[in-house]
């Protein structure tokens, strides 16, 4: 049977209490006290008739914090007083882990999905997405918002050390106010039934390790407070979706895949971050970024550089890329498979113009149909790493990276390019896996010469430069191309790009 919440005030909040019933100058034992309560509580009760839960008893114990009443009478009672209950109360919250909370903008459509959600008495819901889109601050808003809805919350960021036992020992002591000290799953989802509780799991990507115990117990977890019958919320919070539950999706078990900020969003949170510039230039910086995390790096070198005022030069930088960017996508990167890395590079080759159908002639000597099709899954699906696009005039599809994404990915690319070339020449080895021969520096697209020229442009070009920054001179970097075209040639290359992406740097040499 479920029990009822039940709330009891603070020290603090009973000062409170006292102070607004002497301020409207009736008595202790006044029954206007308890007949406005019942009013509150259900409007249809006869004159007289006082509403359940309420009594001059009830009202005694809420004026001297002497023991817990029911959640509603105590709503009810702090109302009459025109009391906020929320600065009365000793809460059942435990937010240790979670941020503060701060400024918060956009995500209304997400955050009305989600409060629909837990309002439909959705057992687990799971937010995933990038790193930086936002999960965390969305999931804050979203506590803050519902959380009288619950008797008890409790957030946890799982990328500290503790065990599972550790975090379940916590969970269950939370929840009995310490006098539990049996810890077991089964105990936890004994909670989870008598009372209404939201838990919040954040960086369960800390956690990801098929092979450890406390992956399978969290697993496990997951499973049993998706699957059991119970009043209570699991949310977590990933940058991966998590692929040991995606099958329990259903009814009461959603995911939410955050996608990046809309233009106006961004806008906005410049904005509020203390960015100004004339209305083109915000609306230019906006259009070129969808990750918060990131727009808060940008601000901060932008505010280091001109004093919050977007600089004149803007429109001569594509983007605004720090270290500290760089490092963080670093971090994005390191888990993805090489198959999965080199169809990102394709796309970025393609410069966010790559079909199915395009991307299944460039990977032909490298991947099966199958293992693009499932791979891209993942990096759309799985990791939120690339984008689908609909051409609305003929419904075709594109794959797409977000920009700060495909700037990253596509000097990445140009940088393994050159360390494979560079690794050759002292050597004059070719081990036959190096980038320059799978992949494409400048695609077949007889029809759009405006794609050839950026991609000479991002990618020809830049190999070139740096070649020439390391040999020293456009002889040197022509005659070690010749050279590695020769090994080519002798060592019978004749399948992959490795030939024309040569011919296309040494043709840069007259151009450069």
């Amino acid at each position: 049977m479920r029990q009822r919440a039940t709330l009891k005030a603070s020290e603090q909040g009973k000062n409170l209490i006292n102070q607004a019933r002497r301020s409207r100058g009736w008595i202790i034992e006044d029954e206007n006290w308890l007949i406005e309560a019942s009013k509150i509580l259900d409007p249809n009760l006869p004159p007289g008739v006082y509403a359940s839960g309420v009594s001059l008893t009830t009202w005694k114990h809420f004026l001297r914090a002497s023991r817990a009443i029911y959640a509603s009478t105590f709503k009810a009672f702090c109302e009459v007083l025109e009391l906020n209950w929320k600065n009365v109360v000793i809460l059942n919250i435990d937010l240790t882990d979670a941020p503060e909370l701060s400024s918060f903008y956009g995500r209304t459509n997400e955050l009305k999905k989600l409060h629909h959600w837990l309002q439909e008495r959705s057992r687990l819901v799971v937010i995933h997405g990038v790193g930086g889109i936002g999960k965390t601050a969305l999931a804050r808003q979203l506590g803050e918002n519902i959380a009288s809805k619950y008797d008890y919350i409790i957030w946890r960021s799982l990328d500290y050390t503790q065990t599972f036992q550790q975090l379940l020992k916590e969970l269950v002591q939370f929840l009995s106010k310490g006098q539990d000290q049996e810890v077991d799953i089964s105990r936890l989802m004994k909670y989870l039934r008598n009372h209404r509780c939201l838990l919040v799991l954040d960086e369960w990507k800390e956690i990801i390790d098929k092979n450890s115990q406390d992956y399978q117990d969290y697993s496990h977890l997951l499973r049993r407070v998706g699957k059991e019958n119970h009043q209570s919320s699991l949310l977590l919070l990933s940058r991966e979706k998590p692929q040991n539950i995606e099958n329990l999706e259903g009814q009461l078990i959603h995911f939410l895949k955050l996608e990046g900020l809309s233009k106006e969003e961004a806008k906005q949170l410049f904005i509020a971050e203390g960015i100004s510039g004339k209305e083109d230039e915000l609306d230019k910086l906006s259009s070129r970024y969808t990750n918060p995390w990131i727009i808060k790096q940008v601000t901060k070198q932008v505010k280091r550089v001109c004093g919050g005022q977007i600089p004149s030069l803007v429109g001569e930088i594509s983007l605004f890329f720090t270290d500290t960017i760089v490092s963080f996508l670093d971090e994005q990167f390191k888990n993805l498979s090489q198959l999965e890395i080199n169809i990102i590079y394709w796309i970025a080759i393609r410069r966010n113009s790559a079909s199915m159908e395009q991307l299944r002639r460039d990977t032909l000597q490298t991947l099966s149909a199958l293992e693009l099709f499932n791979n891209l899954d993942f990096l759309i699906e799985r990791y939120s790493l690339v984008d689908k696009t609909i051409n609305e005039e003929d419904n075709s599809i594109f794959y797409t990276l977000d920009p700060v994404i495909m700037k990253y990915i596509t000097n990445k690319f140009v940088e393994d390019n050159c360390q494979d070339l560079l690794k050759i020449i002292p050597n004059q080895t070719i081990e036959g896996y190096e980038l320059f021969i799978s992949h494409s520096f400048i695609t077949s697209n007889p029809e759009d010469e405006q794609l050839k020229q950026e991609q000479i442009t991002r990618i020809v070009k830049p190999i070139h430069k740096n070649l020439l920054a390391e040999l020293r001179s456009q002889q040197r970097v022509e005659e070690e191309l010749r050279k590695i075209m020769s090994l080519l040639q002798d060592r019978g290359f004749s399948q992959g790009y490795a030939s024309e992406n040569i011919l296309h740097l040494i043709s840069a040499s007259g151009q450069i």
